[in-house]
């Protein structure tokens, strides 16, 4: 009977309880179900674009490689309109801005980069694309606004191969601006920092030598 008795209050308890926080539980696990739906959705939603954004993306590779600059457009814009937060859409620009600028397009290329640049977020593939961006402003006369983009990129915590490229290209634009001293001195540091890098060196020192070798005759 006793037994009973605390089984009744113990009853009890639990209906006093769930008057109390019943609702409040119930809320609590209908938002945990819409979270967990909410990411299954979220997920799945990401995938397609994922797929969808593929297969834009061989299309892309296609007309790249034919040099169809009419297609190459067409698709590659579709990817920067649709599925700008895909990893295929800078992809597709650094294809698209490569072949623009074999076209002599320069100006559409450094678009195409710049915006590489300012929506990728792969470091690597926003290093990639500023590389690319200084050698078509250097194409494009515009010296010191390559410089300015090769600075830039010094606070990007850059691989190694990547700040090697960096300041070989920086050797570059500073010989393009007359600034002899400073090109050899890019050399140099670059030139320190590639003992593990044979064909890096090999190819530094003949830049900087043939560099060096001018600029003493034309003193």
């Amino acid at each position: 009977m006793a037994e009973h008795h605390f089984d009744q209050e113990e009853v009890d308890r639990l209906k006093d309880w769930w008057k109390k926080y019943g609702n409040w539980l119930s809320f609590a696990l209908a938002l945990a179900m819409l979270a967990t739906a909410g990411w299954r959705g979220w997920g799945w939603y990401q995938d397609k674009q994922s797929r969808e954004a593929a297969e834009i993306y061989d299309r892309v590779v296609i007309a790249s490689t034919k040099g169809d600059l009419q297609a190459l457009k067409q698709t590659s814009g579709s990817l920067f309109e649709q599925y700008p937060k895909t990893a295929y859409a800078p992809l597709a620009a650094l294809l698209s801005a490569k072949q623009h600028a074999q076209s002599a397009d320069l100006k559409t290329a450094q678009t195409l980069l710049q915006w590489v640049i300012d929506k990728a977020d792969d470091p690597g593939l926003v290093a990639v694309a500023s590389l690319r961006l200084a050698s078509v402003l250097l194409d494009d006369g515009k010296a010191e606004q390559a410089l300015a983009v090769l600075d830039a990129m010094k606070n990007d915590n850059l691989t190694e191969a990547f700040d090697l490229s960096r300041l070989d290209r920086r050797g570059d634009v500073l010989l393009a601006l007359g600034r002899h001293d400073d090109a050899l001195k890019a050399w140099d540091q670059a030139l320190e920092r590639s003992e593990q890098e044979p064909s890096w060196k090999q190819l530094l020192q003949i830049k900087r030598d043939h560099a060096a070798s001018n600029a003493g005759r034309a003193s």
